[in-house]
């Protein structure tokens, strides 16, 4: 009996430690005083940190703003709570906004899946508390998805901003209690509102889930509206380009089998979208999923359908990327309603995509549309786009992008509840096929688009200089 009775108390014990290790993430839900605590609390600094991606699964990047004559950029990092076996990772400081501080950048490598790591900044001052990042399987994980965050809505009003946050912070919340195993967060852009305020960047960084949760933030219209975005972020792989200007910028990262080609959909550099992918691609080839991710909707329900810049701009600078290299997915929010698409090739429908069915090898792409933090609900659906299987309008919500062995499956959940709303499961066994007599015919007419995405580029350039930035 004694055997037995130790035998369940251990069997308890090894379970007990398996749920807590995957009890990643300090992120908790608050409540509207508690949440106006932590915003009062911080409202007036500048200097939270940003978890970034790294370049793969093996790297994470941190950036934060620090006093100039002070500044150390230099992160600690190692094993456990006790910091087994530390490191110390230095990096470089660039000019901030302001005069009084600067940028510090560090990239964290070396990093092994499966591992509870606790890291600590340089404030300038000293070193920072203790953070916890937790890294998961390097082959089978999870991402969660958000989109326009827009913290500030359509303002630059800090309570606007507060609110937002709180929304921004019980979402994330919600997510990460439901997907502990989750390794990064992707956002399609517009995470803040004037792109020109601090305080807008600080409220996005106030949740604490975000010290131990990733992102990769994509640039979005109201990002753009300023230049914030170049102070408070850390993308690997940023492709600058030959034509891109000012903020402009589009990067890669990749994690495990899945590379994701995030655009600067702002601009209609076509020259410089197309040799990016290209460049992403080419230094990936063995990467079994390849996923897209922009800002605008090309096929997005509501007013994106009535949007000429959208359907015809924006459609014949990307669907040809995301044709020519067989992208499976592509990410995009700016409508403020949460959507996803049946299998798109170019501009047609060529396949049904029914929410909980598997498809084993697919021809075409989903479009995935996010809702917003900041607003859901402002738009109606008086435009459903055709193209489009599942919509939602009036409640927040997250998606989540679970990957293992052959499998992709896509699962859209309310923000506050989890309820499922929408899910769709991609199986491929096949291989990517870049080198086709159509893709490379594909190519050499994209030639035509570059030089009007160039023409067109020019005239966008005069346009922002007259109204003061994009709308």
């Amino acid at each position: 009996m004694k055997k037995i009775i130790a035998l369940l108390l251990s069997f308890i014990l090894v379970f007990q430690l398996s749920v807590v290790s995957f009890a990643a993430f300090d992120a908790p839900k608050l409540s509207q005083t508690e949440w106006d605590k932590l915003y009062n609390s911080l409202k007036d600094d500048n200097t939270l940190p940003m978890l970034c991606v790294g370049a793969d699964e093996t790297e994470v990047r941190l950036v934060w703003h620090a006093e100039k004559d002070a500044a150390k950029p230099e992160v600690k990092i190692g094993k456990g709570e006790a910091m087994k076996n530390v490191k110390t990772f230095k990096g470089e400081t660039t000019e901030a906004e302001n005069e009084e501080q600067v940028v510090c950048r560090v990239t964290v490598s070396g990093l092994e899946e499966n591992t509870t790591y606790y890291y600590q900044w340089h404030t300038g001052e000293k070193w920072s508390e203790k953070c916890k990042y937790e890294t998961k399987s390097f082959t089978s994980h999870k991402a969660i998805v958000i989109g326009d965050i827009q913290i500030g809505g359509q303002t630059d009003e800090s309570t606007k901003q507060s609110e937002d946050g709180l929304t921004w912070n019980n979402v994330l919340a919600e997510a990460l209690e439901e997907n502990s195993d989750a390794s990064y967060l992707v956002s399609p852009g517009d995470n803040t509102s004037t792109g020109k305020g601090a305080g807008e960047w600080q409220t996005l960084l106030m949740p604490k889930g975000v010290r131990s949760l990733p992102m990769a933030l994509a640039i979005g219209n109201h990002d753009k509206k300023g230049m914030m975005y170049n102070y408070y972020t850390s993308m690997p792989n940023e492709y600058f380009g030959k034509y891109f200007e000012g903020l402009d910028r589009d990067f890669w990262f990749r994690h495990g089998d899945v590379l994701y080609l995030v655009f600067d959909a702002c601009s209609a550099s076509a020259a410089d979208h197309m040799a990016m992918a290209k460049e992403a691609v080419e230094k990936n080839p063995d990467a079994k999923w390849r996923i897209g991710v922009m800002h605008q909707a090309l096929f997005g329900p509501g007013y994106s359908i009535l949007d000429p810049e959208t359907t015809i701009l924006l459609n014949a600078v990307f669907t040809p990327i995301f044709d020519t290299y067989d992208v499976d997915l592509v990410l995009t929010g700016h409508s403020h309603l949460q959507g996803r698409s049946h299998f798109m090739v170019e501009s047609s429908v060529v396949g049904l995509a029914k929410s909980g069915e598997t498809y084993k090898n697919p021809n075409g792409i989903i479009y995935l549309n996010t809702n917003a933090i900041c607003d859901q609900g402002s738009f109606d659906l008086e435009f459903p786009h055709t193209a489009y299987s599942f919509f939602e309008n009036d409640v927040t919500t997250y998606t989540t992008l679970e990957f293992e062995g052959d499998t992709m499956k896509i699962e859209t959940k309310r923000g506050d509840n989890s309820e499922l709303l929408d899910s769709i499961t991609i199986e491929k066994t096949r291989k990517q096929h870049d080198q086709t007599p159509l893709k490379w015919l594909q190519r050499a007419l994209y030639k035509v688009v570059e030089l009007l995405g160039l023409i067109y580029l020019k005239g966008d350039n005069i346009t922002v200089a007259i109204r003061g930035g994009h709308f």
